[in-house]
């Protein structure tokens, strides 16, 4: 600032652009000329090697931590740290808790011959326990530590590699224990990178639970803990940075940016509702798991029992190679596919061939009781009777040269097309899959009526009530249709109604 612009600005009041600017490069000029360390060199308008060697001390410090914070929280957010954190305060009697909390300790349960609901509420009761504890008094403080060192964590944005490659050309990184000769610099570019150390700086708490979190993290990295001299070095230094105006006045006198100002925000993260969402989702994917497993278990044995001997007929077109790619991008997928292969199986198998002729003898010679259930039983017999067709309707919606059908597979050729697709498939699928699940109950409410209506009816024709038929004497004279037959139809119809129940919504 010379004279003249002295005189120009203080008391001829003028207010020129160039001359505020001088001024207030002035202003900063003097504010950092009052610092207590010679950072900047005002005649030469450079970053002195004073600063550079005020850096990598801190560098020194930190640097075998900044990949693990960077990798950690910058790139994963934390989440993983966080469950360290959490585990790691574990009791013993918190830590027996979880051991039940897993697929393997309620299979073990469950393979001894405990009742799996029994397994499944003593879990529940166990996970009821252990959620109170992780919501428990501790949870401040761990909570308290995570955003500490999260707020921390945002160091590793700043390039100290580079930033002091700018002051020496012949700087290595990771060298802790150099002694590298630092000159000073004018690169703008330094200034701009010191826009993210000064962020970085200002959003670090510098209390005793810093240093709990740093090693903290330094024992989960697995990296040597920082020694006390050194913790305490660097928390000073970083005390002094965070002064007002330190890093912020010398950005501001270099770019001319006036209105820079340090953006800060302390996170305020409550690991625990992510912890406990996150488990009590595994837990219960872990139980439906089993479920599933168990139910898979017995559709294999009724259906190897129902059906043996009898090889499986598939469906032409809703088959499950469309349904492994649906489930391949976590799309809805076919559910009706498998009941409606047992039922397709079911009727032309075995009812068409075996059943169909005596119950169709039964429902001709025997008189109801009730017009209402000779109709009741005669719906459910053509609803049985008629379901292949049914089914090969169904099959038609999603035949090769239906709209429908190019339309899916166009969708899910690759992950990214499903991606973009999945409310259409989605949409398409439940639409499709509603319909071939109504053959699926009508089916199942139809054997349901045939077997009760038939219980009856053994029963009049075993001990001559009249509860469902007026003339049981008459079954004896029947050519296709007995008392033995009615009872074999029925173990056959009540073991297929187990089957499909694993199937009805």
């Amino acid at each position: 600032m010379n004279f003249v612009d002295y005189v120009k600005y203080n008391f001829l009041n003028m207010r020129t652009p160039d001359l505020v600017e001088k001024m207030r490069t002035q202003e900063y000029a003097t504010k950092i000329a009052n610092q207590k360390y010679m950072f900047v060199d005002l005649k030469a308008k450079t970053l002195t090697e004073t600063f550079a060697k005020y850096i990598f001390e801190i560098y020194k410090v930190v640097g075998p931590l900044i990949n693990s914070l960077r990798e950690e929280f910058v790139i994963k957010d934390g989440k993983q740290f966080s469950y360290y954190l959490i585990e790691v305060s574990f009791t013993n009697e918190v830590k027996e808790l979880y051991a039940t909390l897993n697929k393997d300790y309620m299979l073990s349960k469950i393979d001894t011959g405990v009742n799996p609901n029994t397994v499944f509420n003593e879990v529940k009761s166990n996970f009821v326990k252990f959620k109170k504890y992780v919501s428990g008094e501790n949870a401040k403080e761990t909570n308290l530590i995570f955003n500490i060192l999260k707020d921390f964590s945002a160091i590793a944005r700043f390039d100290f590699f580079l930033f002091l490659r700018a002051f020496c050309t012949s700087f290595v990184d990771g060298a802790y224990n150099s002694n590298p000769t630092f000159k000073p610099t004018s690169n703008v570019q330094v200034v701009d990178d010191l826009i993210k150390l000064d962020e970085a700086i200002q959003n670090i708490m510098v209390k005793k639970e810093l240093v709990t979190a740093l090693n903290t993290f330094c024992k989960y990295s697995g990296i040597p803990e920082i020694p006390e001299k050194n913790m305490k070095a660097l928390l000073t230094r970083i005390k002094y940075l965070q002064t007002p105006g330190v890093l912020s006045n010398i950005i501001i006198f270099f770019l001319r940016d006036f209105t820079y100002k340090p953006h800060s925000s302390y996170s305020n993260v409550n690991i625990f509702v992510n912890y406990i969402t996150d488990f009590t989702k595994n837990l219960k994917n872990d139980m439906d798991s089993i479920i599933s497993n168990i139910k898979s278990n017995k559709i294999s044995t009724i259906r190897n029992n129902i059906f043996s001997g009898i090889e499986i007929l598939k469906l032409s077109n809703v088959n499950e190679d469309k349904n492994e790619q649906l489930q391949k991008f976590d799309c809805e997928y076919f559910t009706c596919v498998e009941p409606l292969q047992y039922i397709k199986t079911f009727v032309i198998e075995m009812f068409d061939m075996d059943h169909k002729d005596a119950l169709n003898d039964m429902f001709v010679g025997l008189e109801f009781v009730s017009k209402e259930r000779n109709s009741q039983g005669l719906d459910a017999f053509y609803t049985l009777s008629d379901s292949k067709e049914e089914i090969q309707m169904f099959d038609t919606m999603l035949s090769p040269e239906t709209e429908a059908c190019k339309k899916l597979m166009g969708w899910i050729l690759t992950k990214n097309k499903a991606n973009a697709n999945r409310d259409l498939i989605d949409g398409l699928v439940k639409k499709i899959d509603e319909e071939g699940n109504k053959i699926v109950l009508s089916v199942y409410n139809a054997l349901i009526d045939i077997t009760t209506l038939l219980k009856g009816i053994v029963d009049d024709c075993a001990t001559g009530s009249k509860v469902e038929i007026s003339n049981p004497n008459k079954c004896a004279t029947l050519q296709k249709f007995s008392v033995e037959k009615g009872r074999s139809i029925l173990s056959i119809f009540e073991e297929f109604i187990s089957l499909l129940k694993n199937f009805v919504r």
